[in-house]
């Protein structure tokens, strides 16, 4: 047994706790909360908008795969939230939210 117990790392397995994604909340909070949407992209709404027009047609959000992609709008959300921080930091509300 002791041998056992050298070999594993882990005494007690826990299974990984899930993520929940908030993209389904953007336009939510765009409408409702805009200051929400504003701490999570760190743009307004009609700048989110602009961007979103602006690069929609570029080809690179565009190919000729049989993979699903994700919707420029969410991509750029994506982004955007990822830009917002510096590196792995993020804000009191992320973490609560």
């Amino acid at each position: 047994l002791h041998d056992e117990v050298e070999k594993s790392c882990v005494l007690f397995a826990h299974p990984k706790l899930s993520r929940v994604p908030q993209l389904h909340l953007l336009e939510e909070w765009a409408l409702d909360h805009p200051d929400k949407f504003r701490c999570k992209l760190h743009v307004d709404l009609p700048v989110f908008k602009h961007l979103v027009n602006t690069i929609l047609a570029h080809p690179v959000f565009h190919n000729n795969s049989n993979n699903p992609q994700l919707p420029v709008p969410v991509k750029l959300a994506v982004f955007l939230n990822s830009a917002g921080h510096y590196r792995n930091a993020a804000t009191t509300e992320d973490i609560a939210e």
